[in-house]
């Protein structure tokens, strides 16, 4: 009862909000609540709807392309509002898939705008060389039952990027994200370190290595994945769920790509038993850690205090799923861990950043915590939008809920570091490094973004980020009404406000009224850019793509010539 009552008045306010239909507007709430994205962000970015119309989208409702240096990912969405699902839809969502991203829309379907922008930009990854991580999400308004769920169990097995969610899971899925910022209850937990089976001549079987520097604990042992599931066990039973059990500064679990399957593969083979030799094992911190000076009744535990695995988080997750399916599997199998005690947060930062070699680092939870946001979140109040700088925060903000306008951080640093920062195209093609180096900047004194991002709460950052985000606001705003006049627009919202900024510059600084005569400027001049461009592609026998050109500098650097806007150092 909660549940429909939850969803039918966050349905009922995006309905109004956008002027959809019942339908769109619970896809918008879907998608909002699996990508942790902003309504308005879902709306603008990734709903397939154009002009309040689902028509030629391809057969999807929404696409989004996650796209880095280090890793991208395609989502894929196909929302029903139905209570029941068959066989036939299922079918059709991996069968449009496969048409429009695995053959390149070999049936030749009409698509809208957005959808058309999707395609180019994932098409010109792949020929690039890039490896796409693709998701595909199927949500339906009703609930598994006996009946159903076998059809759904056989297309997930058939393809292994395919989640299906019903209205449970989405429920779920909401307040797991609510959840984060409730406060996690002490768990304490001891490991039964595994003695060593290698006899030594004094009878005392190795199995702990354990130092300290300074005030710091760290040992290291050999321990049963079993173990490791039931310390996942008691997190749940505990607090209710699992994610608390994992550092926040590192990326959630990455589903099945290639390496998590290699990871499930080797423990469901012969070679289970090599597991330590065949994986890096998981680096854990705790409040407290209790190191016995002896062997004890034959045993060596190690009683902590809320452990955190800051490293190791898909290789628990591959584990753990074995686990609930079938625990013999995991029988003789064993994990290295590295254990540290600590609660110097700097500490946890350096040790988190030096072991995920592997999986990039979620520089967006990272930066969420640093003092600026909090300034940067009043500021943005005042004015009336919701700043969202944590996950879950779509949820759980005031502004959000009450659906007035919002968006999340990583969104306004992005267009700051495009405009202030004069950098469109890496702001454009490299996010994470972005976050990255603007996380760097909160504690790193040498960085000359220091002293805007050290929490000050005298710095100009905050009225900067602001006015950065109502030219974005304003870009993201015309796109809706300019899409058909032009298909640039869906691919240069960076340069377009890098441009707008310049031009307000020039004329001493932001001014509201004075936006849609600087877009115009700016929306003129693009073609001209994109025509100089293609000129010098045909020269070098090269082939032109939007997606392309609005990464590289040139685009800036014709932009910059053409309207005589300065190559200022902007700090």
């Amino acid at each position: 009862m909660n549940q429909e009552l939850f969803f039918n008045g966050y349905i009922e306010r995006i309905a109004n909000k956008f002027n959809l239909e019942k339908p769109f507007a619970f896809e918008i709430l879907a998608i909002a609540a699996i990508l942790d994205l902003s309504f308005d962000e879902v709306f603008a970015l990734v709903s397939t709807i154009e002009n309040g119309s689902g028509s030629h989208d391809g057969g999807f409702d929404g696409i989004y392309l996650e796209e880095d240096e280090e890793e991208s990912a395609l989502h894929i969405f196909q929302i029903k509002f139905s209570k029941n699902i068959g066989d036939n839809e299922l079918s059709k969502f991996i069968t449009d898939y496969q048409n429009l991203f695995v053959y390149g829309n070999t049936l030749e379907l009409p698509l809208n705008s957005k959808v058309s922008a999707a395609l180019q930009t994932y098409q010109a990854l792949v020929v690039s060389g890039r490896v796409i991580d693709a998701q595909l999400h199927f949500v339906f308004n009703g609930e598994k039952n006996q009946q159903n769920q076998p059809i759904f169990d056989r297309h997930s097995q058939r393809t292994a990027a395919l989640r299906i969610y019903d209205s449970s899971d989405l429920y779920h899925q909401i307040d797991s994200l609510v959840a984060v910022h409730k406060k996690r209850k002490p768990v304490t937990f001891s490991f039964m370190a595994e003695k060593s089976n290698i006899a030594l001549p004094n009878n005392d079987p190795q199995t702990l290595i354990s130092f300290s520097i300074q005030n710091v604990k760290a040992v290291s042992f050999r321990l049963p994945a079993l173990a490791l599931c039931e310390l996942i066990d008691k997190e749940q039973q505990i607090n209710k769920r699992t994610d608390t059990l994992f550092s926040e500064n590192i990326r959630g679990f990455l589903r099945y790509n290639r390496t998590n399957k290699n990871i499930r593969e080797t423990l469901l083979s012969n070679d289970a038993g090599y597991f330590p030799f065949l994986n890096n094992g998981i680096t854990i911190i705790a409040e407290r850690v209790n190191i016995p000076s002896n062997m004890q009744a034959g045993y060596y535990p190690l009683e902590v205090k809320n452990p955190v695995i800051v490293n190791g988080l898909q290789t628990t997750h591959v584990i753990y799923d074995i686990y609930q399916q079938d625990k013999a599997r995991l029988n003789g199998v064993y994990v290295v861990v590295r254990l540290y005690e600590t609660t110097d947060n700097a500490l946890i930062d350096k040790i988190t950043n030096a072991t995920n070699t592997q999986s990039p680092i979620n520089y967006r939870d990272k930066i969420s915590a640093r003092r600026f946001n909090d300034y940067t979140q009043e500021i943005f109040s005042n004015a009336g939008v919701g700043y969202l700088c944590k996950r879950g925060e779509t949820f759980d903000n005031k502004l959000s809920v009450s659906l007035q306008k919002s968006v999340h951080s990583e969104t306004v640093l992005k267009f700051w570091y495009a405009t202030f920062f004069e950098q469109p195209e890496r702001a454009k093609s490299a996010k994470s490094k972005v976050l990255e180096e603007l996380f760097d900047a909160t504690t790193n004194k040498n960085n000359p973004l220091h002293a805007l991002f050290n929490g000050d709460k005298n710095s100009p950052i905050y009225q900067q980020l602001l006015e950065a985000f109502w030219i974005y606001d304003f870009v993201v705003t015309q796109r809706q009404t300019q899409q058909h006049a032009t298909d640039f627009v869906l691919f240069s919202d960076e340069l377009l406000s890098y441009g707008i900024y310049k031009l307000l510059k020039q004329k001493c600084g932001f001014n509201s009224a004075r936006l849609p005569d600087a877009y115009q400027t700016v929306y003129q001049t693009i073609p001209i850019c994109i025509t100089r461009e293609k000129t010098l592609k045909s020269k070098n026998h090269a082939t032109y793509s939007h997606n392309s050109f609005f990464k590289s500098a040139r685009s800036r650097f014709h932009l910059n010539e053409i309207l005589e806007l300065s190559e200022d150092a902007p700090f």
